[in-house]
Formats: structure tokens, sequence, C-alpha cells
């Protein structure tokens, strides 16, 4: 199908019901496999009821029946050629293929009229207008075809009926009234029965872009519903969707994550000396940071409430999980955003954070790493803040060790440790 797009809540058929070219293509390819399949039963059904009237040339005009039965099995055999092509055939193409096989067809039974004795003009122009009626009801051409082959076989056989000259005044005005009417018939039928085929798909394609749409509104319903409007991470409800299926492939043995819980130091002074407005800047500029120093698609960041912050992200080992944690605090420390207001020695925006190791197989709930990694939080606010601890074993439930920041064996100091020291 094109790529352009189709607004189908305002398209409308046109004269000949056509659809837009945009729209017209999308038409032939959804119904191209049903088009070929009627088109081939259609085909095979004709084949043998038009050469059934070899029959009838025997026993009504077998002078002639020789050239019927000639033409008529060489008209099968373009028959059964177009049979074998139409499934490779474009769609325009195939329509206009069909539309010049039933000109054909309709020309033999015009001769055996024209030729025929006058006794039984009836029967050759009964089968006439058979064959007339079959490409437009049974193989169901477009309408544009089927009007041009509806025009073609009324002025060939109102020629053939005034021009023929052994034939009296009032059979040829009977025949031509019943050409006209069986003609003018065949256009309202062919014409109704397009419009039907035509405005059911039409109105199907609204269906299913209606369907559609609210699938994409409800899926971006439900990622509003789990995105934090001020900082656009996820939120709480994010995490709770999100970290149950974490544990259950920790669970599995498949992965090993960390939890870390991250609180903004001191906010709460920061929010009344600068303001609200200037409290959801730095919680804005702090998610964005956090967001940078994660990796994107497979970290998660939500804000859990307030001034808090959950990041969860894979990792191998706790020492990984401890560094990478590190990281996120000294980021926000790097954005040195002024915090005037605290009651410590340093003068910018810092957070401290409780770091949850999951490793791989572990039996424990969301409940549980949450609450190990809020006491970690605790720690490391109770040790300074502005730092990362671990969650205890034993205590914090999740086989960490030690919690107090250490590198090479002893304690390190953190950054804000030396703008305290300043």
């Amino acid at each position: 199908m094109g790529s352009a797009h189709i607004d189908v809540e305002i398209e409308r058929l046109g004269p000949l019901l056509d659809f837009s070219p945009a729209l017209g293509r999308r038409y032939e390819a959804d119904t191209c496999f049903g088009r070929v399949r009627h088109l081939r039963l259609s085909m095979l059904m004709g084949i043998l009821c038009y050469n059934s009237y070899d029959l009838i040339s025997f026993l009504v005009f077998p002078l002639l029946a020789t050239e019927s039965i000639f033409l008529r099995l060489l008209m099968t055999g373009f028959a059964l050629a177009a049979y074998l092509a139409v499934p490779k055939l474009a769609s325009r193409m195939r329509e206009t293929l069909m539309l010049a096989i039933m000109i054909g067809a309709c020309t033999i039974p015009l001769v055996m009229f024209w030729s025929g004795p006058v006794n039984d003009v009836a029967i050759t122009f009964v089968d006439y207008l058979l064959t007339v009626v079959f490409g437009v009801v049974v193989l169901q051409l477009r309408f544009p075809a089927a009007t041009l082959l509806i025009l073609l076989a009324c002025s060939g056989g109102e020629y053939a009926v005034w021009l023929r000259p052994d034939l009296s005044y009032e059979l040829r005005l009977g025949l031509s009234l019943q050409l006209t009417i069986a003609s003018l018939f065949l256009v309202l039928s062919s014409w109704l029965l397009q419009k039907s085929l035509r405005e059911a798909y039409l109105t199907n394609l609204r269906e299913i872009e209606r369907s559609r749409q609210l699938e994409v509104a409800r899926q971006s319903l439900a990622e509003l519903s789990m995105t934090d409007v001020l900082t656009d991470l996820g939120n709480r409800r994010c995490l709770d969707d999100a970290l149950p299926g974490w544990l259950e492939e920790a669970r599995s043995g498949t992965k090993s994550f960390a939890v870390v819980l991250a609180d903004v130091d001191h906010f709460k002074a920061f929010n009344d000396h600068y303001g609200h407005l200037a409290g959801d800047t730095c919680l804005r500029r702090i998610g964005a940071a956090l967001r940078r120093v994660t990796r994107q698609g497979e970290d998660l960041v939500v804000r859990y409430g307030g001034e808090e912050f959950v990041i969860l992200f894979k990792t191998a080992s706790e020492a990984v999980a401890f560094q990478r944690a590190n990281d996120l605090v000294n980021a926000i420390f790097a954005l040195a955003i002024a915090h005037d207001a605290r009651p410590d020695n340093v003068s910018r925006v810092t957070i401290s954070a409780g770091l949850a190791f999951v490793p791989a197989s572990t039996q424990t709930s969301p409940h549980a790493v949450i609450a190990a990694a809020d006491v970690a939080l605790y720690r490391a606010k109770h040790a300074g803040r502005g730092r990362v601890a671990l969650a205890f074993d034993g205590e914090d439930s999740l086989g960490g060790r030690e919690v107090t920041l250490r590198r090479s064996g002893s304690v390190a100091r953190t950054p804000m440790d030396l703008e305290r020291s300043r």
C-alpha cells in the first residue's frame, strides 16, 4: 500500500464510483486476492455455459454449427489463457483483459444473429443478451468497464437489428426495445452493485481507522497514566508495573539488577527559599540529568514521588551497580544548582541514594526491594548526604555488603565532602 496518508472520513465515491488515487491503490491491494478468485471461478462457469450453445447450434441452425463451434472454441482458448494470466496481472491490466474477453465473447452471438436464419433470431439474440449479463452481473466488471461493454453491446445490437434486411419492422422494434431496456437495467444493476461493494469497503475501512485511532488514544492515555507530568519520566505506577517483571527475570536466573532510591537533599528548604516554581525547575533538571546518565531503552528512571526518584538498571555485580549509582550522584552534583538555604556548608543541590542489588535467582518481592533501598537511603543521609549507601546483608534481605562509600579498601570522599571542607 502507498505511504500517503488517507483520510477515510472525507473520502467519497466519484461519479464513476472511483476512489481517490491513494485509496484506489489501497482498495486494489486489499481486494486483489478475492477479486482474482472471483474472476477465475466465474470464468470457469462462463466457459461451460458459453460452450453449451454448441448443442443449440447443432439443433437450430446446423448449417452454421461448424462456424459457431469454431468461433466459440477460439474464444474459449483466449478465456483459458486469461484464466491463467489473471493472478499475475496488475489490477488495471486485469480489468482491461476482462473487458476485452467480454467484448470478444459478445461478438460471436452477434455474428450468429446477423447470419443465422430469420426464424432463429430470438435464440441468438437471447444468447447475445445473456453474454452481456454475464459480464456485468457475474464477472462484476468495474462500473466504467461494465458501462463501456453495455454501450458497445447496445450499439452493436441496434446496428444488427435495424440493418438486417429480412426482419420485419415489428420484430426490429421489439428486439430494439428489449435491447434498450436490458441495457438500462444492466447499467443500473452495475452501478448499484459496484456502489454497494465500494461503500461497504469504505465503511469497513472507516471502522478500522476509528478502531486504530481509539487504540492509539488508549495507548497514549496509558503512557500518560505512567508518565510524570513534571519531569516527563515514568511515575510510580510505571514502576509498579515494571518492577515485578524485572524481579521475575531475576528469580529465573536470567539477569541481576540494581534498584536505586534517590532523594533530593534538603529540598523543602530549597522550595521555601526559592519558591515552588524554582523547585519544579530543579526537579526537571535532575530528572533530565538522571536520564542522560542512564542507558536509554535498558534502564528505567521514574519519579517516585515528591523529590524522590527510583532508577532500575541491569548490572552483573554489586560493585558495578555501586559505581553506576555513584555516577548518578556525581551527575547531580555537577549540575551546580545553587542551594544557599542548606543548613550544612554545601551551597548546591545534591542527592542521596540508597542502592539495593538484586542478584540472579534471588527470591524477593517488590516491596522488599524498595524497603531495602529506602533503608540504605536513610543510611546515606545519616552518613552526611550527597552519597550512595548499599543495602546491608541480613537487615535489608538482599545479600548486600557493608554500607559505606569505599574504593580500594578506604573510605572515599565524595565531591560534596570536598565542597563542605572548603
